[in-house]
């Protein structure tokens, strides 16, 4: 057998052998646990991460289990009533300048206006609704039937000059004119080429007898 040369240990050889290997680096982790606020080299805090606002937070706001509501846009709507009398002023006013022309078809001008209003209700629906209205805001308002032309003619005209034989004759030439006028002939056209106020009226009075 070959003899074994044993050599003996030197410690301090062997203590340098391990001090001059490099450290290994901790795990992160770990170099945390080790490395707290009482270390005397603290690690350095991490900037946060800036984050993005998310998309609901642009759309509604911020996070809620409600959703946010829009407020709906208030609108002013108009009192009927105040609508109601400022059509009867625009009559009223073709009143008076039919009374302060001298004029033989100045009563035209006075039947053209009340003719246009009522056709406008009629055309929205609210012909009834309206002349019963108007009616309500007479202080004097005597008892009638429901037809409009009837109820505009009390409301705007004077009542001491239109009587109630005048007015219930321009109420018939409207109603005549109303079913038998063609829809582009103006009304004071259409009134003389059939015969005349007296005339039309007339005509309106034996077809509702008929």
């Amino acid at each position: 057998m070959e003899d074994i040369i044993i050599k003996p240990i030197d410690p301090i050889a062997s203590a340098r052998s391990v001090n001059d290997r490099p450290p290994k680096q901790a795990n992160a982790p770990l170099q945390e646990k080790i490395g707290g606020q009482f270390s005397q080299a603290p690690l350095a805090k991490k900037p946060p991460i800036p984050t993005r606002p998310l998309v609901r937070e642009k759309m509604v706001g911020s996070f809620s289990r409600y959703p946010s509501v829009k407020k709906p846009i208030w609108r002013p709507t108009q009192n009927p009533v105040s609508s109601i009398e400022a059509d009867l002023a625009k009559v009223r006013s073709a009143w008076a300048k039919y009374r302060s022309t001298n004029g033989r078809d100045a009563v035209y001008i006075y039947l053209e206006a009340v003719y246009a209003l009522v056709r406008r209700w009629q055309r929205l629906s609210c012909s009834l609704k309206n002349s019963r209205g108007a009616l309500r805001l007479q202080a004097d308002a005597p008892q009638m039937k429901p037809e409009p032309f009837g109820i505009v003619i009390v409301c705007t005209a004077d009542l001491e000059v239109a009587d109630a034989k005048t007015r219930s004759k321009y109420s018939r030439v409207l109603q005549y004119a109303r079913i038998a006028k063609p829809a582009d002939q103006p009304l004071t056209a259409f009134i003389k080429s059939n015969g005349g106020i007296n005339a039309c009226a007339g005509v309106f009075a034996r077809r509702s007898k008929g």
